[in-house]
C-alpha cells in the first residue's frame, strides 16, 4: 500500500468530486433550451412540416449537448474525480482489506492483471481476440498461508454484422486465481466447472470428456469437463462439491472454475470490485468492499479446505 488514506479524507475527495461532476450536469442542462432554440431557428429557413423541424433541433442539440457535457467534464470535474478514484483504489481499497485479519502481504497494481495466454490456456473464459482483452486492477498477497491474485477482466471479439467489423463483448467480470487450492492434491489436467448460468459464449475451451458425478444437485447446477476422467473424481469429492455449492451461491454472480495443476481459477461475472462512485458515501462503499473481500475469503475457507 501507497499509505493510510482515512476514511474522512477520502469521503471529503468524493464529495469535491460529487459537486464538481454535478456543475457540469448543471451547466449541460442550461445549455440545451439554447441549443434547442439555436438549431430550431435554423431548421425553420429550411421550411418543411413543424414537426419535422423540432425532431432535427433536438436531434441536433442532443450531439452538441453531448460534446458540451465532455468538454465541461474534462475541464471543471475530471481532475477531482482522477483524485478521488486514485486515492480510493490505490490506498484506500487495500487498507480496508488489511483490516481483516486473513490477508496479509496485500499488493496493488492499476495497470496489472493476467494475461490473454495465461487465461487461454487455463480455459476458464472465452478469450476471444488478444487484441481486445483488457485487464486492469489487480490485487495480490495471501488469504492465509494461499496465494492468490484477482483483477478485473475483459475479453471481446471482432464480428461481422450488417457489412461492418463491430467488437463484441464476450466476458467482463473478475477473475481470481488460487496458487495452491489443496494443500494434499494437484489435478492432473484441467478440470472445469462452469456453472449453468455461466451461458456458452462465456466459457472458455472445454476439456474432452464430460463427467456426471454421483451428486444430482450438483450435476443440475453445474456443467464439468476434464481432460483426465479419474482425475475429476480425484478432485471432486462429495465435501470438495458441497462447498463449490455453497461458494457458488455466496459470490451472487455467474461462475466458471478451473482446477488445473496446484492451481485453481475462478471467474465471476459481476460489476468491478474498483470502481468507486461519486454518489455514494464512502462508509456504504466501504461495506461493498467487505462483501467483495468476503467472496475471497469464501473461496479459501470454502475451497481451499482439507477435506476430512
Amino acid at each position: 500500500m501507497n499509505g493510510n488514506t482515512s476514511e474522512e479524507r477520502i469521503e471529503k475527495l468524493r464529495a469535491g468530486a460529487r459537486t464538481r461532476t454535478y456543475v457540469v450536469y448543471g451547466l449541460t442542462a442550461v445549455t440545451v433550451p439554447f441549443y434547442l432554440w439555436l438549431f430550431y431557428e435554423y431548421m425553420k429557413e429550411d421550411g418543411g412540416a413543424l414537426w419535422l423541424q423540432l425532431v432535427k433541433a433536438a436531434a441536433a442539440a442532443g450531439v452538441l449537448a453531448v460534446g458540451t457535457l465532455g468538454l465541461l467534464w474534462l475541464l471543471i470535474a475530471r481532475r477531482a474525480y482522477n483524485r478521488f478514484s486514485r486515492e480510493f483504489k490505490e490506498n484506500y481499497v487495500l487498507q480496508v482489506m488489511a483490516g481483516l485479519p486473513e490477508f496479509r502481504e496485500l499488493r496493488y497494481n492499476r495497470e496489472n492483471s493476467f494475461t490473454w495466454d495465461e487465461l487461454r490456456n487455463a480455459a476458464l473464459i472465452r478469450c476471444g481476440d488478444k487484441q481486445y482483452f483488457k485487464g486492469e486492477d489487480m490485487v495480490a498477497g495471501k488469504y492465509g498461508d494461499t496465494y492468490f491474485r484477482m483483477s478485473d477482466v475483459t475479453t471481446q471479439k471482432v464480428v461481422r454484422r450488417d457489412g461492418k467489423n463491430k467488437v463484441e463483448e464476450l466476458f467482463d467480470g473478475q477473475v481470481m486465481c488460487f496458487s495452491r487450492f489443496d494443500n494434499r492434491k494437484i489435478s492432473d489436467g484441467r478440470l472445469q466447472i462452469f456453472q449453468k448460468e455461466f451461458l456458452s459464449d462465456l466459457r472458455g475451451w472445454k476439456a474432452e470428456h464430460e463427467i456426471q458425478t454421483e451428486n444430482e444437485a450438483f450435476n443440475k447446477e453445474f456443467y464439468i469437463y476434464a481432460e483426465n476422467e479419474h482425475n475429476a473424481f480425484y478432485i471432486l469429492t462429495p465435501q470438495m462439491m458441497e462447498r463449490i455449492m455453497e461458494f457458488a451461491a455466496a459470490d451472487g454472480g455467474q461462475t466458471a472454475l478451473t482446477f488445473w495443476d496446484e492451481k485453481l481459477y475462478v471467474a465471476v461475472k459481476r460489476r468491478s470490485l474498483f470502481d468507486p462512485v461519486v454518489d455514494e458515501a464512502v462508509e456504504e462503499q466501504k461495506k461493498r468492499i467487505l462483501e467483495d473481500a468476503n467472496i475471497i475469503r469464501k473461496a479459501g475457507e470454502l475451497l481451499l479446505e482439507k477435506d476430512g
